[in-house]
């Protein structure tokens, strides 16, 4: 049992001394020492090994990483597709709100067109269900002065008459409806005859011009200013588009496309005679 505890010693101060030989030799060769061959060495052994590691797990680490920043991310991903949404709203009430003034500043210009026509503008708020095929539904009636027959109109020219009259609304029928017609004259000619209405999807109709009158196409129509005394002189109708007639005929058929759009109506006026009508008024 001493024996052997001699022997460690002797190990021990052995295991001393070679450490210390092997530093100071270390530290006499400076960079070429022993002990920096040795870190080159194992550097040279686990750098690719930690690489290979770092490969393996990085893509781990990185899924949980994400994983516990996907509820935040849903949220922030929520608060910008409002933020989106409320800004096309924005814009859509915007541009709606621009169409609208333009309409009406159109409407102010009417004043310049018939500085002596009273008028009442009015809103279009429905298709009227009437017994009329083309007709619209505007929020004024009676207690505004509005009476049967009474000519309306837009920036863009005459839309037709009214008809159906209550206390706060009216029917207007649109000049397109079969049922309607105005009598008009073609611009620069003096020749007139009745304009007539054939559906949204037809031009309307110059009727009882002769054949041997001269209309050709892109001549201007206007309202002629009788009628029983419902349209006024010079309203817009609109433009020749199509003169077809045999010789052997007593009228020309003549297609007129109109100025105004009637699937696009939102705010008309209505022309009110200075002078005092009968008026029949009729209570919902």
């Amino acid at each position: 049992m001493y024996r052997r505890a001699g022997r460690g010693r002797l190990l021990l101060l052995a295991f001393v001394a070679l450490s210390i030989v092997v530093i100071t030799l270390d530290f006499r060769q400076g960079d070429n020492g022993p002990l920096e061959r040795a870190k080159e060495i194992s550097s040279a052994i686990v750098t690719p090994i930690q690489r290979g590691l770092t490969a393996v797990f990085r893509p781990v680490g990185n899924f949980f990483s994400s994983v516990s920043e996907l509820s935040s991310l849903r949220s922030e991903n929520h608060e910008l597709q409002a933020s989106v949404e409320s800004l096309q709203s924005e814009i859509t009430e915007a541009k709606s709100l621009l169409n609208e003034n333009a309409r009406l500043r159109d409407l102010l210009d009417l004043d310049e067109a018939y500085p002596t026509l009273e008028r009442v503008t009015a809103t279009v708020i429905s298709n009227a269900p009437a017994n009329y095929k083309w007709a619209v539904t505007i929020d004024r009636g009676s207690a505004d002065g509005i009476t049967d027959d009474m000519p309306v109109i837009d920036p863009n020219g005459l839309v037709g008459k009214t008809t159906d009259v209550y206390a706060h609304t009216a029917t207007v029928l649109l000049l397109i409806d079969p049922q309607a017609c105005a009598k008009s004259r073609v611009v620069g000619t003096g020749f007139t005859g009745g304009v007539c209405g054939n559906g949204a999807q037809h031009a309307l109709s110059l009727e009882f011009i002769d054949t041997d009158a001269d209309v050709e196409v892109n001549d201007q129509v206007v309202t002629a200013g009788y009628d029983d005394g419902i349209f006024p002189s010079n309203i817009p109708v609109g433009q020749i588009v199509s003169v077809t007639g045999e010789e052997a005929a007593s009228q020309q058929t003549i297609e007129v496309d109109p100025w105004v759009d009637f699937t696009a109506l939102d705010f008309v006026q209505v022309i009110i005679e200075r002078q005092a009508r009968v008026t029949t008024e009729k209570v919902k």
